[in-house]
């Protein structure tokens, strides 16, 4: 069986023969017959293929999301051992001490800053940043299907895309 590429350029070919008249209509209509009913048979091929590859992917979505809980939880349970030995040590009075091949301090972390305004508006200005602005793509589509002039601005391009059912 032709691939989808060769199928492809059999119609092209067929399509210039047409347009030439030369050819007998019924050998032209068989050719077209043929042709499609490869293509038919290469579409399923190919719908099959892109149905097991789908299911392929959710699976790996599902073991994604199952791996990323199962990596959160460990980061929990570390996160929560090591709270409870800064505890320990805390309760101990100590800030160093040497455990076999280890060692475990208490040090400071980097400072970090808290808002004591609950208010952006309390905040002065040259402490703000501010986003670049971005372009609302919906309402200037829903604008121009409501036949709004935007001339200059933008425009709306229907595209296609396969569907498969």
């Amino acid at each position: 069986m032709a691939n989808i590429y060769e199928i492809k350029k059999e119609f092209l070919t067929l399509w210039s023969i047409l347009e030439d008249e030369l050819t007998d209509d019924e050998t032209l209509a068989d050719a077209f017959q043929t042709a499609t009913e490869d293509l038919a048979d290469k579409l399923e091929n190919c719908c099959r293929y892109i149905k097991n590859v789908e299911a392929d992917i959710t699976g790996l979505k599902e073991e994604i999301e199952r791996l990323q809980a199962r990596k959160k939880a460990k980061e929990n349970a570390i996160d929560r051992l090591k709270k409870m030995m800064q505890e320990a040590l805390d309760a101990a009075g100590e800030k160093k001490i040497a455990c076999g091949s280890f060692t475990c301090a208490i040090q400071n972390n980097p400072e970090s800053v808290v808002l004591d305004a609950q208010y952006i508006e309390s905040v002065p200005v040259e402490y703000l940043k501010f986003k670049e602005p971005e372009i609302d793509r919906k309402k200037i589509r829903d604008d121009l299907k409501a036949g709004k002039d935007l001339d200059g601005i933008a425009h709306l391009v229907q595209t296609t895309s396969l569907r498969i059912r």
